[in-house]
């Protein structure tokens, strides 16, 4: 690496040069004793304020005083009135720095700069989580600014074993990437893997978690996710009690939760702050809504289609006569108005919030209305795709709904070309394909598929042992009990 120049009208002239003359990049000279230093900052990020107030002003006072010292360097890295200075001697460490919000002192005989951190408040503050909704919990969200993410953390836990791994990547974007685990619960094998996979990533930018989870992961082909995303801090200290690692990267107000198993996509943080009975029920009404989006357009295609003596003969005849005059084939009706309401639904997405909802809503009234009413499809299709697609919303994660709708359309086209056997073959094919995923080493059915008769009660059912006594064997791989009379209470 580069060391910087001595004199500090060099540094100036070549950061100037090298930047392409930016002009948020400001450079203030002065003199202090008859030593020339040179106060450098990049305007955008920033705090004019503190600039003015804690630096430019102090520096000013000296020299109005005319205050003598031997080492100027010693001095202004002693006295300066901020909580924090560090000291950097090349280029690159320079630049980083300056384009972080940190104010740069050089000064004229010494190869080494001050570090100053001044950072503007650039990102949008603590707010309500949007799109992980609770009735009961915590309701602060992450943000994009890295140090409050950590914050939202270590405030629900003060324990001495909780550890910050650092590392910067990007050849361009610098992006800090934070590695957090609890030293007396996590897997340190785990946390030495993923840590060197991090290191090792060759990228010129980050800008979103999802950069370093695809990047690391083992399966980038799986439709379904083996990590959690979450807004969430009430739910990342959950996991990380759990014997999990949790990943934050500078700018996303997204963390990462490794490693995440399949049935994990079915909780909420919600359900450790209600009573078990009420959560439960809960929990089997999303397995339902699972079996449903991703089972019932197939079923439907099938009995309607090829296996006809499984309908009652009254339902029977009340398809015949919903599906009378209707001239298209029932799967073709089905992936009609399924690819309609994945258009509703993105339109929803990326439409202002001030029309988005009503013109959703209007748009799937008319709509619906207008295709029964001109026979292209049946009022029980209509139904059909709308059980299935409000029940594909049952989990937060957008990446499990994603890859619940290609096996949707899966089970859909192996329906229509073998009835309920195609279903049977899909659903078999279904079951292996998650059975073979992997999620950082560990199955992803788990504790299904290996079967583990003692994790059992956080998977179908939550009870009381696994909520205040246990963690997952599987992911805690030391102080597997929580309420150990021995246990180090940090």
């Amino acid at each position: 690496m580069e060391k910087l120049d001595i004199n500090p009208k060099k540094v100036i002239t070549k950061v100037k040069n090298q930047t392409g003359n930016n002009p948020d990049i400001i450079a203030k000279e002065m003199k202090l004793n008859d030593t020339d230093i040179s106060v450098l900052f990049c305007e955008s990020v920033s705090d004019g304020i503190t600039i003015n107030d804690f630096i430019l002003e102090y520096l000013q006072e000296i020299k109005m005083h005319d205050v003598s010292f031997n080492d100027i360097f010693k001095y202004l890295e002693s006295n300066l009135p901020t909580h924090k200075i560090t000291k950097i001697n090349n280029y690159k460490d320079l630049y980083y720095n300056l384009f972080s919000g940190f104010t740069l002192i050089i000064i004229s005989g010494s190869d080494n700069a001050i570090s100053i951190e001044t950072k503007a408040k650039l990102d949008s503050g603590i707010v309500e989580t949007k799109n992980e909704k609770v009735m009961k919990g915590p309701r602060d969200g992450f943000t994009e600014n890295y140090q409050t993410n950590i914050g939202l953390i270590r405030k629900r836990i003060k324990s001495k074993s909780l550890r910050l791994q650092e590392h910067i990547i990007g050849s361009k974007s610098n992006t800090k990437v934070g590695i957090i685990y609890m030293d007396n619960i996590a897997s340190k094998k785990l946390v030495d893997e993923v840590s060197n996979k991090i290191k090792n990533i060759k990228i010129d930018g980050i800008f979103d978690s999802n950069y370093i989870i695809e990047t690391i992961s083992e399966n980038k082909r799986s439709s379904f996710p083996i990590y959690i995303s979450t807004e969430r801090p009430d739910l990342v200290n959950i996991h990380l009690l759990d014997g999990r690692i949790a990943i934050i990267v500078e700018n996303t107000p997204y963390v990462i939760i490794i490693p995440a198993l399949f049935f994990d996509f079915f909780q909420s943080s919600e359900d450790f702050y209600q009573k078990n009975i009420n959560v439960n029920f809960t929990k089997i009404i999303r397995f339902i809504a699972l079996i449903i989006t991703i089972v019932l357009p197939a079923i439907y295609i099938a009995i309607s289609t090829y296996n006809l003596e499984a309908i009652p003969t009254n339902l029977l005849i009340s398809f015949s006569t919903q599906r009378q005059g209707v001239p298209l084939p029932t799967v073709v009706e089905i992936l009609m108005m399924m690819i309609v309401f994945e258009v509703l639904k993105e339109t929803d997405t990326r439409a202002p919030s001030a029309i988005g909802s009503s013109l959703t809503i209007v748009g799937t009234l008319v709509l619906g209305q207008a295709a029964v009413a001109a026979g292209i499809v049946s009022p029980i299709t209509i139904i059909v795709v709308a059980t299935t697609s409000v029940s594909g919303l049952i989990s937060y994660s957008v990446d499990i709904i994603n890859g619940m709708r290609w096996w949707r359309l899966i089970f859909i086209v192996l329906a229509s070309f073998a009835g309920l056997y195609g279903v049977f073959m899909a659903g078999l094919f279904f079951v292996i394909y998650l059975s073979s995923i992997k999620s950082f080493g560990i199955p992803y059915l788990t504790p299904i598929a290996p079967f583990f008769l003692k994790d059992q009660n956080s998977v179908l059912f939550l009870t009381n042992k696994r909520k205040f006594n246990l963690r997952n064997h599987l992911t805690a791989k030391n102080n597997i009990e929580r309420q150990d009379k021995n246990y180090e209470k940090n």
